[in-house]
């Protein structure tokens, strides 16, 4: 049934819980795993108080953590698993992930890390559900 499955991962529960319904996918169906975490490019602050340069590299390490507990779980799980960070407007870099990876299916949690990550993510999933050529699965915690 799939082969390829991507996972939009940012750590939160829902991404955690997005992960798991990913494994299990994987696990039935024998299919990689894509993981790609998006950094928001477009939302980094940019004033003399906090340095855009640091908000940006808080925000790589953060994608870093939420892919790093994929690759764990995967693992464990006996699944095979490639990780990537992209950075920019993540709607379309997760629509580029699909054309890259090939992906049969897109799996991603309902809500982000933040209530502003809620907002960027509810126009993410939106946006998937519209227009990615393959079926979007959406989980919540």
């Amino acid at each position: 049934m799939y082969d390829d499955i991507l996972l939009a991962a940012d750590g939160s529960e829902d991404s955690q819980a997005a992960t798991e319904h990913a494994l299990t996918l994987a696990s039935g169906t024998g299919a990689t795993v894509h993981a790609v975490s998006v950094v928001e490019t477009r939302t980094a602050y940019d004033n003399a108080i906090v340095d855009p340069e640091e908000v940006r590299e808080n925000l790589r390490s953060d994608a870093r953590e939420a892919l790093e507990a994929v690759e764990r779980a995967a693992e464990e799980a006996g699944i095979d698993c490639e990780t990537t960070i992209e950075e920019g407007p993540p709607p379309e870099r997760i629509l580029e992930a699909i054309a890259r990876t090939g992906a049969d299916v897109v799996v991603l949690g309902a809500t982000g890390r933040s209530a502003f990550k809620r907002l960027v993510l509810g126009s993410t999933t939106e946006r998937l559900l519209s227009e990615a050529p393959v079926p979007v699965v959406v989980v919540s915690d």
